[in-house]
């Protein structure tokens, strides 16, 4: 009986080896210290997007990275790379971490900033760095009104 247990958990064992080998991932080793042990690793689907960390920090200190990742797009676009999606998805994440905020402190500056974002997602879908530039542009006189630098 115990010859039989262990014969159909190697076969279900290696059936699940064929169909893990089968999927379009890869294998990447953890560094020492990780949460997983190193001779486990890590499946990474190739396809998926970059995981990215929950944001922290006030809007005041938040605004600028948002002014940061515009000032890339322009540039980004022009250069026909994926990257210009990715920085858009920054720019959405940090202005959606903090408009709650930026909307109860400085209200007047809602619509501004909105407006900014909005232009930069409308860049990255026509392919117009000019766009980007001009969003750019615009919210650095916002961030600094906001920030108190302006």
């Amino acid at each position: 009986m115990y010859g039989s247990t262990v014969r159909g958990a190697l076969l279900l064992g290696g059936a699940l080896a064929l169909t893990l080998s089968a999927c379009a991932t890869t294998v990447e080793d953890q560094p020492a210290g990780g949460n997983v042990p190193p001779e486990s690793g890590t499946v990474v689907d190739a396809d998926a997007p970059p995981a990215t960390a929950p944001l922290a920090g006030s809007a005041a200190e938040l605004l600028p990275d948002l002014a940061a990742e515009m000032s890339a797009l322009g540039s980004q676009i022009a250069e026909d790379g994926n990257d210009d999606e990715q920085t858009l998805a920054r720019i959405q994440q940090i202005w959606s971490a903090i408009r709650a905020e930026v909307e109860a402190d400085r209200p007047e500056l809602v619509g501004g900033i909105e407006t900014t974002v909005q232009m930069s997602v409308t860049a990255v879908e026509r392919r117009r760095p000019a766009d980007a530039d001009k969003a750019f542009r615009l919210l650095s006189d916002l961030v600094d009104n906001y920030t108190g630098d302006g």
